[in-house]
């Protein structure tokens, strides 16, 4: 019984553990965690537990995740973004000039790990949202830059809308 216990434990272990190309984007993942930090007012970058999120819903596997992420950031454009609301919020990341071999490392990284969920960030994006429409500023959903502040009936990304119901959803969920 005891070695069925320790064999047990054992192989939950190992199921946490990074692999050892991810240890190593784990290292080099401080230059990143520079704009993608969670508990930066006001927000620079999306967190990673977003990034993470949004890049698995679009590839579920490991390489076509660890590629797609290392394409996006030698050559971030709007035209291939998966997070288009962070862009229209925050502006285009610019292209990271790191070698081949690091950006999937930090890829594979991003792909491995369990963050936690970014309450503070969620926090601040729902304040700030409040404080918006408190103004009467961003009740609408539509996107445009600058063109009805917000007010606009049309689809999209903006202030408000189901973007922030989504957040405070998720924010009652995972940080309460």
């Amino acid at each position: 019984m005891k070695k069925l216990t320790l064999l047990t434990l054992a192989l939950a272990f190992n199921a946490l553990a990074l692999t050892p190309e991810a240890e190593k984007g784990k290292a080099a993942i401080g230059a990143c965690l520079a704009c993608h930090n969670a508990e930066l007012s006001p927000a620079l970058a999306p967190p990673f537990y977003g990034v993470q999120n949004k890049y698995k819903q679009a590839f579920s596997d490991k390489a076509m995740f660890v590629q797609a992420i290392s394409d996006w950031a030698k050559h971030p454009s709007e035209e291939n973004a998966l997070m288009k609301r962070p862009i229209q919020k925050l502006g285009l990341m610019p292209a990271m000039p790191l070698p081949d071999e690091m950006l999937a490392q930090i890829s594979a990284y991003l792909y491995e790990e369990e963050f936690e969920p970014p309450c503070t960030h969620w926090a601040n994006d729902l304040k700030n949202s409040t404080a918006s429409q408190s103004k009467g500023q961003g009740k609408g959903q539509r996107m445009g830059r600058g063109q009805g502040k917000g007010q606009g009936h049309g689809k999209g990304i903006g202030q408000g809308g189901n973007h922030d119901a989504m957040i405070q959803m998720k924010y009652n969920q995972l940080c309460k």
